[in-house]
């Protein structure tokens, strides 16, 4: 097994492995607290809310009630995207009611309405803890936006009391079920119940029940945690309409302010680390890299890392003539015959090589069974690796042409195109490590190869 291999290997292994897993420990924990304390911005955030809309019409400009008596509450809800350090985009909706009232000793004065709000748009926001004029991390900034709304209203007045009595305002002030000066012995006077359930039109104009406005909001965010803010904010809204009182007095579209309170949580926050992961990659460069030197750019090279001075075709690959899937420069018999099963030196498999590679394999792993045992020295691993790199050399005439797989030439760390005992250590304490993309499998199929060459 691997673990028999590596105690044989590295006798201090397993206290080291205990030490590298506290120093990972410590690591993430680190991580994670600097993940909580290091402010991010924001990428996705959702909030909802609530408030009180204050309406800006005619009624109000000639209305002596308090203006208070005229505040009407409101739910909030906005989905915000933001781009950057300073600019976002928000989906905002508004539901709610739109009031005012009038009283006053002209009799035509005493105007009332309240109608259903219903507002969605989108905004463009601006933040200032942008590092420019905040710092990001400042648990408190303000922001500002403004955009585009679509708006539904429909006026109702309260004119008439529980019973159906219509209203009559008199100069005193006072409201009757007669009007002034036709009072009959049944006059009486009567009290608005506050119930709009009449529905206001004009007696000349049909106007549409729906516009468009501008909200200008001003806003101050207070981040609770890195994923949870509460804002408060102001919004002046620029209707198109002058009806939504269902009264079009001058040439002033109405208006109408609403504050509100929200909590917002952040779905999703950018990454710095991410992002700027490539900021000193020159991409330009890349496209025009060619890290083996095949003369194919590494961006269309089906084959990375050819060894130098191998001819290979236009997708960067070494030639294989007889097709056998062995290049060329690695076969042992380069005019096999089509269709021929060959090993991975492009030999032909035949009886006698497959009994051969069997008594190789038997003695392999008897070598490998007793170079391991518990009994086996480093200096006889180093005699090993000396006799490989001394047939290896006679073999390949002096050069340093690799035979490695490819998904194993990540152990071979002095690029000489052998495996040493040295580095199958060095493979397995990366394989703990987490610093190299050895498998078990793979350290198998590496101390296989090691006594292999």
């Amino acid at each position: 097994m691997l673990e028999g291999l590596i105690s044989s290997i590295k006798p201090y292994f397993r206290s080291m492995k205990k030490i590298l897993l506290l120093i990972t420990a410590f690591a993430s924990l680190n991580t994670f607290a600097q993940f909580q304390e290091d402010e991010m911005p924001d990428v996705l955030t959702i909030g909802v809310g609530a408030g009180f809309s204050s309406f800006l019409g005619d009624l109000t400009a000639q209305s002596n009630v308090s203006k208070l008596s005229n505040i009407r509450p409101g739910y909030y809800f906005n989905l915000e995207r933001r781009f950057g350090e300073i600019a976002g985009v928000q989906i905002e909706a508004t539901y709610g009611k739109l009031a005012s009232n009038e009283r006053s000793k002209v009799i035509s004065n005493n105007r009332n309405f309240e109608s259903p709000l219903l507002q969605v748009g989108a905004n463009f926001v601006f933040h200032f803890d942008n590092d420019l004029v905040i710092h990001k991390n400042s648990p408190f900034s303000p922001y500002i936006s403004a955009g585009i709304h679509f708006l539904k209203f429909d006026a109702y007045g309260d004119l008439k009391d529980k019973n159906g009595v219509e209203y009559n305002y008199w100069e005193n002030g006072t409201i009757w079920n007669e009007a002034q000066g036709d009072t009959t012995s049944a006059a009486a006077q009567v009290y608005r119940d506050y119930d709009y359930e009449t529905q206001l039109t004009d007696s000349t104009e049909n106007y549409g029940r729906s516009t468009f406005a501008i909200p200008l909001t001003f806003g101050l965010k207070w981040k609770f945690t890195p994923r949870i803010q509460g804002r408060i904010f102001g919004t002046y809204n620029i209707t198109f309409s002058d009806w939504i009182d269902n009264v079009k007095a001058n040439d002033n579209n109405d208006k109408y302010l609403f504050a509100g309170f929200s909590l917002h949580y952040v779905i999703k926050k950018v990454d710095q680390e991410k992002k700027h992961r490539y900021d000193d990659v020159d991409f330009s460069e890349l496209e025009k890299s060619d890290k083996d030197g095949d003369g194919v750019l590494d961006i269309e090279d089906f084959c990375q890392n050819t060894p130098g001075g191998i001819e290979v075709d236009n997708k960067g690959c070494p030639l294989d003539k007889d097709g056998d899937g062995v290049a060329d420069y690695l076969d042992k018999e380069p005019d096999t015959k089509k269709g021929a099963i060959v090993d991975e030196e492009g030999r032909e498999l035949t009886d006698e090589l497959l009994a051969e590679r069997v008594a190789a394999k038997n003695k392999i792993t008897e070598e490998r069974k007793q170079s391991f045992s518990e009994d086996a020295s480093q200096s006889k691993l180093d005699e090993i690796s000396k006799q490989i790199e001394k047939t290896a050399t006679t073999n390949n005439g002096g050069t340093s042409i690799s035979n490695i797989p490819l998904e194993l030439q990540e152990a071979d760390l002095d690029a000489n195109g052998i495996i040493s005992s040295k580095e199958i250590s060095s493979a397995i304490d990366g394989f703990f490590e987490g610093s190299n993309n050895f498998t078990v499998r793979k350290l198998h199929e590496l101390i296989d190869y090691f006594f292999e060459q």
